[in-house]
């Protein structure tokens, strides 16, 4: 009891109780000048938690200070009989009445005045929101019709029903890739988004797409129940929603009724399948089982996976052996596997045509035959095969990527950097794309666009661009920069991270440039990362001479480098690889002109 008599003989509760009320009222007002100005929201977060540190300091204050006609004394200093704070409590409490009073019209002004243009302001706003979403609801426009079709959740009790989830996903994708009209976004990019935890409006828009269908998948030996919804990504609202339980006999029905009504909602036509081959609706269960787990397997691209699938899509071919798509994944599984002797080459060769031959239309034939075609020097093919399969399947990442590869060898610089682009632009989560692409804008002379996209080749796990940092370092001119690079990227292992050493050293000191030349000697070197040392070197020749299917060729188109397409070296390597033939067909590169039966590189 005496302390409370305390507190209040020092006006501690007068004093806590006017602090309380001010902050607030300053908090209102506060409230309303931060907004007008546009502040940001931390300047009022740092005012709220200002006020809240300062009352335990107001209080302290007021319990032991005292304000005398002589000014602030110390409690313990004042005479008890010639205190003045009976005279302080009173004004306080003429203080807090008038603190009171301008909070209270305040609240009057904030309930009748504000609230009523904050109501106003509301109708106005849900009047447009209703008009926005009845416009949503009008047939969607050409803009509107792209969609993603993201990896259906396996359900099943069994994880490694995991490839039929992702089959029947991949089947009804290519339902609505047949659409013309439509934009359906890459298998390879949708899947990267497995197991994500990310908003269905995120992925929207990563993807670039108006439109998201997602699903499950839940098999029961020969019973399935499949359950999908159409997502409008701007407002996460379901458009559509379905769940099927059928035998798996019927599960090409359940496909097309998914991909039906996705066409209807998005009013667009699925395209008649009147097929003279084998499709995948034409194989028996079992089959399509097998087909589906071969493809699920073949994208792991390991030894054992490899050589599973390889089984089962023979075991497939066998009871179907018109089916081209069965033929194209067993061609994709050869090339995948990296067994290219002459035996399998072959195979590769006449699975592709075959497939071609039954359906012109299958992207991935020709994909396949323009890979085997730039195998076999025959770029120019190469290039139409590729150029085909873009045609019939734009939002295939790979495609564009080997385009890229075949017009960057060729000396079309900018051609291959805008393939290179798209394959990026539609699946950026791939290494070897992100990698070509760097040095395409390396050799452009795009050195931070360049930098870039090396570090996101490291990051997505593809250790050839931990060099590349380095010598974009030292074309940029930062010698120390490129030693501290050498030392810290990851992926530079220790034999790497010596030989780069010797090169920084050897380019700031040519003098010892034969320490270089000497360690490159041993052998097991890479010799795709030496041949582009020996460029920055300046000893152009040497590498072409190193490695004739190497990259000297492609660095030789860059501007800086140009001294080396005057070599004897360049144009036998033009030669070698075959490359006036596509000249003659497309023309030359900026950098080449026509001279009798061959080109001049050289720069003017």
């Amino acid at each position: 009891m005496h302390l409370f008599k305390e507190l209040q003989r020092r006006n501690v509760f007068r004093v806590s109780i006017g602090y309380i009320v001010s902050s607030w009222l300053l908090i209102q007002v506060a409230d309303i000048v931060l907004d007008t100005i546009a502040a940001p929201d931390w300047v009022m977060k740092t005012l709220m938690l200002l006020l809240a540190l300062g009352f335990p300091f107001v209080a302290f204050f007021s319990w032991a200070y005292e304000v005398t006609p002589d000014g602030i004394k110390r409690e313990s200093e004042v005479d008890r009989t010639q205190s003045t704070s009976h005279v302080t409590g009173r004004r306080l409490d003429r203080a807090i009445v008038a603190v009171l009073v301008i909070a209270l019209a305040y609240f009057a002004y904030d309930k009748f005045v504000l609230s009523a243009n904050r109501e106003a302001a509301l109708v106005e706003a849900t009047t447009q929101t209703v008009s926005e979403q009845a416009a949503n609801k009008a047939p969607a426009t050409e803009s509107d019709q792209s969609i993603a079709v993201l990896p259906f959740v396996n359900m099943s009790a069994d994880v490694n029903n995991e490839y039929f989830s992702d089959g029947v996903s991949e089947e009804i994708l290519n339902a609505l890739a047949g659409v013309p009209e439509l934009k359906v976004a890459a298998r390879t990019s949708a899947f990267a988004f497995k197991g994500s935890n990310q908003s269905i409006a995120e992925i929207a828009t990563k993807l670039g797409v108006s439109y998201v269908l997602e699903g499950s998948v839940r098999k029961v030996d020969d019973q399935v129940r499949i359950t999908a919804q159409l997502i409008k990504a701007d407002d996460g609202f379901h458009l559509w929603s379905q769940t099927y339980d059928r035998e798996l006999t019927n599960i090409f029905a359940i496909q097309d009724e998914i991909a039906g009504s996705i066409a209807k909602m998005l009013e667009v036509q699925l395209l008649g399948e009147q097929k003279n081959f084998t499709t995948t609706k034409d194989l028996s269960p079992e089959n399509y089982e097998k087909f589906l787990k071969a493809r699920f397997l073949m994208r792991r691209r390991n030894a054992d996976a490899m050589k599973e699938a390889e089984t089962l899509t023979r075991q497939v071919l066998t009871e179907a052996p018109d089916f081209p798509q069965g033929q194209v994944q067993l061609a994709e599984i050869l090339t995948q596997a990296d067994r290219q002797g002459r035996d399998e080459k072959e195979e590769i060769r006449a699975l592709a045509s075959s497939a071609i031959a039954l359906d012109p239309d299958l992207p991935a034939a020709y994909m396949i035959k323009g890979d085997i075609a730039q195998d076999d020097k025959d770029i120019l093919g190469g290039i139409h095969y590729l150029q085909k399969a873009i045609e019939l399947d734009p939002n295939e990442p790979r495609p564009h990527h080997w385009l890229g590869i075949a017009y960057a060898e060729t000396g079309y610089l900018e051609k291959a950097r805008q393939q290179l682009q798209i394959a990026v632009d539609l699946e950026p989560d791939h290494a070897n794309a992100n990698g070509y692409l760097g040095f395409v804008l390396t050799l452009q002379g795009d050195f931070e666009r360049a930098r870039f996209h090396a570090g996101e080749q490291v990051r997505l796990g593809n250790m050839f661009g931990s060099p590349r940092l380095v010598y974009i370092d030292i074309l940029t001119g930062d010698l120390n920069k490129a030693r501290r690079t050498a030392a810290e990227t990851d992926g530079i292992d220790t034999e790497a991270r010596a030989r780069l050493a010797l090169l920084i050293n050897a380019i700031e000191d040519p003098s010892i440039t034969s320490q270089y030349l000497e360690y490159i000697k041993q052998p097991g070197l890479d010799k795709w990362l030496v041949t582009q040392e020996l460029f920055l070197l300046g000893l152009y020749a040497e590498s072409m001479r190193l490695d004739e299917n190497g990259p000297s060729v492609l660095m030789s188109w860059a501007d800086y480098w140009s001294e080396a397409r005057a070599l004897p070296e360049f144009e036998q390597i033009l030669k070698a690889r075959n490359i006036f033939p596509v000249w003659d067909a497309l023309g030359p590169p900026p950098m080449c002109r026509k001279k009798g039966q061959s080109y001049d590189c050289r720069k003017d």
